[in-house]
Parts: C-alpha cells; structure tokens; sequence
C-alpha cells in the first residue's frame, strides 16, 4: 500500500534533471499532496550550470537572491515537509531561514550525486531532520539513510518489442564515457548492431574538453550530439535494445539511474560499477561488470536469455516505492 501524503503541503527542491523532477512531484501530487517546486540550480544556460559544478561560491549569492524573492509569497505557509533533492545552490543561511519559516516541518535531503562531487553540501546536513544518499560508501561514512534511486513508470516493460540495438548507451559524456564507448564499440563483433547518443551541452564544451581531458584528445566533433534527447526517444531505444551501457562517475560508487531504468525495462546491463554486484536484483546472467581501463564483453552474454527479478524487488526500485522508503521512513519517528 502506497504512503498517503493526503493534504500534507511539501515543499519540493530540485534540479532540472531529464523531467525526472517533474515526475517526483507528479508522484507526489497523485498521493494528495499539496507540492510547491522552487529550482536547484536555478539557471538556464550551460555555462552557469557548469560554473556551478566546479565553482559554487560564484552563483550562491544569485541563487539567495533567487530563493529570497520565491519566498515571499511562502513565508506565511505552513508547509509539512520540506523535501530537498541535492540542494546544490541552497545556502545554509536560506535553510536556517527556512527552518525559522517552517518550524514544525519534517526537512529531508536526498543526495543522487556523490558528495566527492558535491563536498559542500555538506555543510547543508544539520539542517535536515533525515537525509538519504544514493552512494553507500557516503551513507556509511556520514551516517546517513541508504536508499538507492528509482526507475519511472515509462520504463517499465509491459510488452515485447522488436530489437533494433545489441547494445545502446544514452548519456552525457562526462569525465571518461567517450574513451570508454569508444574501447567497447572497438570490442563489439562487426555484425553487432549499436546505439550510441553522447550527449554534451554545447560545442564549446567539445572543444574545452580537447583541451583538458585527455580521453577527447582523439574525439570528433562528429562523435557527439549537442540536443537532449527526449525522455520517450531514451524509452524507445532501451526497449529496442537487448543490453543498455551504463558509465558511472569515477567518483561515485552509488548505481546510476540508467542502471535502475535498465532493471525497469528487464534489459540486460553492461556496467562498470562493480559494486552493483552488491544488490538484490543482481543476477551474472543479466550484468556484465566490465573493467574501466580495459571493458570487455564477453561474446556470449548477449546469448544467454534475461531472467527476471522477483516482484518484490522489482518494485522497491519503482518511483513509487522510493517514495514509499523516503516519506515512510522520514514518517516512522512519530
């Protein structure tokens, strides 16, 4: 049974992120909840997206300034919940102002990015009654709730469909992606059929990467794509495909959400996190662990038929049931 969030007001953090923020507060809102959404990261363009990533001091004054005139009109709300999801550009002087706003309310934090990538929200978590994080190794290290993320409901496979892709990748091509696509496309039988979308925010993030990543030193504009791609193209393709690539951040340990999606879709996964092997739907069958330096896939893993999960597993990594864990357990101190 589903945890009922019936007439609790939330309000919601987040950062644009593939629709996924919108579909959390549909989840929501379908449970009875009231949700107010304010920004993380609240700026369109690549370059001060980027410049948040590897500069946070530089934006957090317009980011307060952002948060500072949305809640205005908030101030007199008597809000249920507080629900952060990274909580990137919030300051802890706009938390302390909150917590004075909304006394009463319950703040939860829930972290889908590594804190090696994000070691200043640190300073974020004394404001939060209950904070969750994706990554094990920063759960048992700060002592936080381990909750793993989630695959939407667009994922889920309900019918067979026609195969089009032995393997597919879909993703932006961060850190070492492209030397890895690369190294399996370059391993991959002549006759396999694949799918590759590396995605970068604009041309010039092309050419800066030539310069400071030595993985791009070899790469052509022409290997990349600069339009997102659309939550239904992605669906589209995984369920075309019989086995989706998954990259994770060198700096993560936490299993990405194309893993998760991978798990929705009942497609074979080929990953280099190794520690998906960790977790209660791993089966060798369906994933490949493949090495980083040197990824390999071994010929015969793309013969051996999927086997599918038990319902109880399937559906824990459901949206539904990250909502269940979240609220639920954020719920179970009363």
């Amino acid at each position: 049974m589903s945890f009922s969030l019936g007439n609790k007001k939330i309000l919601y953090v987040a950062p644009r992120f593939f629709g996924y923020e919108n579909e959390i507060r549909d989840e929501l809102t379908r449970r009875g909840a009231d949700v107010t959404f304010l920004l993380d990261r609240p700026f369109e363009s690549a370059l001060l997206k980027a410049v948040t990533r590897v500069r946070r001091s530089w934006v957090m004054g317009a980011a307060d300034r952002y948060y500072a005139e949305e809640m205005k009109s908030l101030a007199d709300r008597d809000f249920d919940y507080v629900f952060v999801v990274n909580g990137q550009t919030l300051s802890t002087e706009t938390l302390a102002q909150w917590r004075s706003f909304y006394p009463r309310a319950k703040f939860i934090l829930y972290m889908w990015d590594s804190f090696r990538n994000r070691r200043l929200i640190l300073n974020n978590v004394p404001y939060f009654d209950h904070v969750f994080s994706f990554d094990r190794d920063d759960a048992e290290k700060y002592s936080l709730n381990f909750r793993p993320l989630f695959f939407s409901a667009g994922f889920e496979s309900v019918v067979p469909h026609e195969k089009r892709y032995d393997i597919s990748f879909i993703g932006t091509a961060h850190s070492d992606r492209f030397s890895i696509v690369r190294q399996i496309d370059n391993g991959l039988d002549v006759t396999a059929k694949r799918f590759w979308y590396l995605y970068l925010q604009a041309p010039w993030v092309f050419w800066l990467y030539r310069v400071i990543n030595s993985g791009f030193r070899s790469a052509r504009r022409s290997d990349f794509k600069f339009e997102s791609i659309s939550k239904a193209d992605v669906q589209s393709v995984f369920n075309a495909s019989d086995a989706i690539l998954d990259i994770e951040h060198p700096q993560q340990t936490g299993l990405t959400m194309r893993t998760l999606e991978t798990l929705g879709a009942r497609k074979k996964l080929v990953t280099t996190n190794k520690n998906v092997k960790n977790y209660d739907f791993y089966f060798e069958g369906n994933i490949c662990v493949v090495d980083r330096k040197q990824p390999r896939i071994p010929q015969d893993f793309f013969s051996i038929p999927y086997v599918d999960v038990p319902p109880q597993v399937y559906n824990r990594y459901r949206l539904a049931g990250w909502v269940d864990e979240i609220f639920g357990s954020a719920d179970a101190d009363e």
